[in-house]
């Protein structure tokens, strides 16, 4: 754990609630603020089932925090924005895919209205700006029948990362939203967060990912360049074509159009042609 400082701006839960619109606040159930926890998306798991809808944990510092695939999520105290958001769906597990690309997706919006431009969406759901990391995600499913699914959203947003605290904690080139937007408030990008998260999983839930698609589209990172995607034991080599209407990545490998629903992307500058 790094030494805690005292963050240029607490979060406030009272802050965050006023700034919410009150049809989407009527939408949360609970919003806590803890000071250090090991994850948000675990103690949110730690809920009893019938109280996670709607229920939103931040904290100032995560000791334990993860990515996608088991990865660390660097968490150091007080000027970064960890958050989680518990979710119900009366939908099967199997149609619940593409919600790493609606929470993205959420978090690029809230972005943009917090006054960021040319960030964009890495495939599934990480957000870029000039191609350095500002923004993860991690959506942690679980089905209670055959169709009501249970899922914990979780959100990491590098707003204020001093290099001393990344130093050797990061493997991938970062960066945060303190370099574009100095003012940015915590308080008010939480809550802007929290009304495109309601927002979009509203639609999400009524109409699936199709009209979310053409929002995906203006955010998309990939398509158009010449990737290198690991599926599994494979790799495929292509051209980004966009993703379908289930948020499945479209990759042209000159032989054929792939639809991939889990890979992982590789946007290394030294992949040329195909």
């Amino acid at each position: 754990m790094s030494d805690l400082v005292e963050p240029s701006e607490p979060l406030s839960k009272s802050l965050i609630l006023d700034g919410i619109a009150p049809s989407k606040r009527d939408s949360l159930t609970k919003l806590s603020i803890e000071h250090c926890l090991d994850s948000t998306n675990s103690a949110l798991q730690r809920l009893p089932l019938s109280q996670q809808h709607g229920a939103v944990i931040l904290a100032e510092q995560q000791t334990s925090g993860r990515g996608r695939h088991g990865r660390q999520w660097h968490s150091p105290f007080g000027n970064n924005l960890y958050l989680s958001l518990g979710w119900s769906f009366a939908r099967p597990l199997s149609e619940l895919g593409c919600l790493p690309l609606v929470v993205a997706l959420s978090v690029a919006r809230a972005l943009t209205r917090a006054g960021l431009r040319d960030h964009l969406i890495k495939w599934p759901n990480d957000i870029l700006l000039n191609g350095r990391k500002l923004c993860g995600c991690l959506v942690e499913m679980r089905a209670e029948t055959a169709a009501t699914c249970h899922a914990v959203l979780g959100v990491g947003i590098n707003v204020y990362m001093s290099v001393s605290e990344a130093d050797g904690e990061i493997d991938q080139p970062w960066t945060d939203l303190h370099s574009r937007l100095p003012e940015c408030s915590r308080n008010s990008l939480a809550a802007l967060l929290l009304e495109e998260l309601i927002d979009h999983l509203s639609l999400f839930s009524e109409q699936g990912f199709p009209p979310l698609r053409k929002y995906w589209q203006q955010m998309d990172g990939l398509e158009g360049q010449v990737i290198e995607v690991f599926s599994g034991d494979h790799k495929h080599r292509g051209i980004a074509k966009g993703v379908d209407g289930s948020g499945a990545l479209l990759l042209d490998t000159g032989e054929e159009v792939l639809s991939l629903h889990s890979a992982e992307v590789s946007l290394n500058k030294t992949i040329t042609g195909l």
